[in-house]
């Protein structure tokens, strides 16, 4: 089984992307396997909200996220997160271990399921350490402007918008040069992940971590 990651900056449409891969029967039968879907940070919002370690953690490192109920508030975790970059590097080395043991979680999941393809999507492959484990990954790339309006059109403010594009600042340059594969994120999800599968087929048919698209 292949484990490919799919990244790139807020608003460039990870999730809607991947959850067409997963529904293309097409692609299943030419990788010879189902193909599974592993969100990092939805792992993490899921774990942020139960109680446990990870939020103890975060309480104890930003007080004021704590709700009356003694959950997190969500809002005020990330406001204070994606202002300030020296707290953000610290909730990532927080949170980073539990992304990653979810994701070996999910990858024997799918070993099990008889998959031949694990896509992990993750914003931060690289700063996390998820990228030493996957065979390769897709970033898909997006103006500014027509990923704010997209981010928009599901319901995000456009301050905040531009608060977690600004600590992002950079990502899709170091992600290129690490050797991703890119895939243009403009036109329709189906269109986009059409793209995207067939990168993935080239992915899935090499031992190469990085194989150039173009060859």
């Amino acid at each position: 089984m292949k484990m490919i990651g799919i990244t790139g900056a807020i608003g460039a449409g990870k999730s809607s992307v991947a959850r067409a891969l997963v529904a293309d029967a097409a692609l299943a039968r030419d990788l010879g396997g189902t193909v599974h879907f592993f969100n990092a940070d939805d792992a993490l919002r899921e774990a942020r909200n139960q109680a446990g370690p990870l939020r103890d953690a975060i309480v104890k490192l930003l007080p004021a996220a704590q709700g009356p109920d003694g959950s997190l508030d969500q809002v005020a975790l990330a406001s204070a997160a994606f202002s300030d970059p020296a707290l953000l590097k610290q909730l990532e080395l927080l949170q980073w271990p539990v992304a990653r043991a979810a994701a070996h979680t999910a990858r024997d999941q799918a070993v099990a399921g008889g998959a031949s393809l694990l896509i992990i999507e993750a914003i931060a492959l690289l700063s996390s350490g998820l990228v030493e484990e996957l065979d390769g990954y897709l970033i898909l790339t997006l103006p500014t402007a027509e990923r704010r309006e997209r981010a928009v059109g599901r319901g995000m403010s456009g301050a905040a918008f531009d608060l977690r594009d600004a600590a992002q600042h950079g990502l899709t340059e170091a992600l290129l040069a690490a050797g991703g594969v890119e895939v243009s994120a403009r036109g329709s999800v189906q269109e986009v992940a059409a793209a995207a599968g067939r990168a993935l087929r080239l992915l899935c048919s090499t031992d190469e971590p990085h194989p150039d698209p173009a060859t």
